[in-house]
């Protein structure tokens, strides 16, 4: 089965759990963070590596029908241009949470694990997540932080964090 690319990460976990269960899709996942840390970690001598600046990736993963991901290629600069509506907004809320990651008007603690559709998966070893739970799905042990953009309510979690930003400003 092909699953459309302008799918939505909660689409495209909805659909492979139906079809797959939860065990098989969190291997897949964690096959996708592995894919995301070992590529990055390979290339971090040659990286920038300056405060004042940031990169942006995009990585194209091809999933087999035995769900095992196969890392395709990794953009150094990839498109922003969208080609539909749905393309449209995934690359707003992009660029939107980028600049929040940026923080240029120092309102984050550095120490957010999640901010909107970003999750932190690797800070001096991986990130484990805390409490992540899937609706209709059993609760799997995971092994890092990162959602994929899936079940993460970025709305919610840029909220929460201004909430927290603002009552730690108060004290």
């Amino acid at each position: 089965a092909v699953v459309s690319t302008q799918s939505t990460g909660i689409q495209l976990r909805m659909y492979l759990l139906a079809k797959h269960g939860p065990e098989a899709v969190e291997t897949l996942f964690r096959g996708m963070d592995d894919i995301f840390i070992k590529s990055l970690q390979s290339t971090q001598k040659i990286m920038i590596n300056d405060k004042h600046c940031f990169e942006l990736y995009g990585y194209d993963i091809l999933i087999d029908e035995t769900l095992k991901p196969w890392l395709l290629e990794i953009n150094a600069s990839p498109s922003l241009t969208a080609s539909n509506q749905t393309d449209y907004d995934l690359k707003f809320k992009l660029l939107h949470d980028v600049l929040t990651i940026i923080d240029m008007e120092g309102k984050l603690s550095g120490k957010e694990k999640r901010v909107g559709g970003f999750d932190l998966m690797w800070n001096d070893g991986p990130v484990h997540c805390e409490e992540l739970s899937m609706e209709g799905a059993p609760n799997p042990p995971y092994t890092t932080n990162t959602m994929l953009g899936c079940f993460n309510n970025r709305e919610e979690n840029l909220k929460k964090m201004m909430r927290s930003h603002g009552s730690s400003n108060k004290a």
